[in-house]
């Protein structure tokens, strides 16, 4: 799986700007999250021993404060400018390659530049939401890590099913007789689905041992929070690239054909 989806991004992307320009913002898209982590932790310390230390030292909360809206404010202004400039991007990507295609190929080229996106910004975001993990605390942290790395083992197999398939569905076309169209479409979204339920039951494995740890004292209730909310959304990002993965299969099966 990871490389053909390294094969598409070169083969999309063919010029050394494009690809470092593209690569940036799927960088940068990735981070946020784990940048907004860094708030919420801020947020959390701020709620947790805020009132004590207010009555003690008012100066260093209020300019705690100011730092909290400071890189909130940051943080969301990343977020929209990101996805504002992202069909720039890609637009720019396309007309650097200057090859030539028909409009379907075109269209579907789109379709699978987005699919793409989103899959490598999942996979970058695993990785920070990885680290970060580590940082907070080690045995969690490399708990994630073997889990993580199971769970894109399960889609990559799924992932290669499903492109197999999708391309059977584009050499057979619509002729009666193949397979209806509402099974093709059932059966991506059932593998998909899938492998969400894989991400989400493999995490609720970290969870057990983030809250032992969080209970026997040896993580912070702020850091949980953020270890708390973090692991939701990398089990939502994993199930992102569940769904991506097998868009990007059958966006990557059509856009060969004309």
């Amino acid at each position: 799986m990871l490389g053909h989806l390294v094969a598409a991004f070169r083969a999309m992307f063919t010029t050394r700007g494009s690809r470092v320009a593209v690569a940036l913002l799927i960088v940068v898209t990735a981070a946020i999250p784990a940048a907004e982590m860094l708030v919420l932790r801020l947020f959390s310390s701020l709620i947790i021993d805020g009132p004590e230390t207010f009555s003690k030292d008012t100066g260093a909360v209020i300019v705690k404060i100011g730092i909290f809206f400071l890189a909130f404010g940051l943080t969301r202004a990343a977020h929209h400018l990101v996805r504002l400039g992202r069909v720039r991007v890609f637009r720019g990507g396309f007309e650097a390659s200057s090859r030539t295609r028909s409009p379907s190929q075109e269209s579907w080229e789109w379709a699978l530049a987005f699919e793409l996106s989103g899959v490598l910004v999942g996979l970058v975001q695993t990785v920070m939401f990885s680290a970060l993990f580590l940082l907070i605390d080690w045995l969690t942290g490399v708990l994630n890590v073997l889990v993580c790395v199971i769970v894109l083992a399960i889609l990559s197999t799924i992932y290669r099913r499903q492109l197999k398939l999708q391309q059977g569905y584009v050499e057979m076309g619509s002729r009666p007789g193949t397979v209806a169209i509402s099974e093709r479409v059932g059966g991506r979204i059932r593998d998909a689905e899938f492998g969400a339920i894989v991400a989400t039951g493999a995490m609720v494995v970290v969870l057990v041992c983030m809250l032992l740890r969080t209970l026997s004292g040896e993580i912070s209730s702020a850091d949980a929070i953020v270890l708390f909310l973090a692991l939701r959304l990398l089990s939502g990002q994993l199930g992102t690239v569940s769904a991506g993965v097998m868009r990007f299969a059958r966006a990557s099966a059509r856009r060969g054909s004309p």
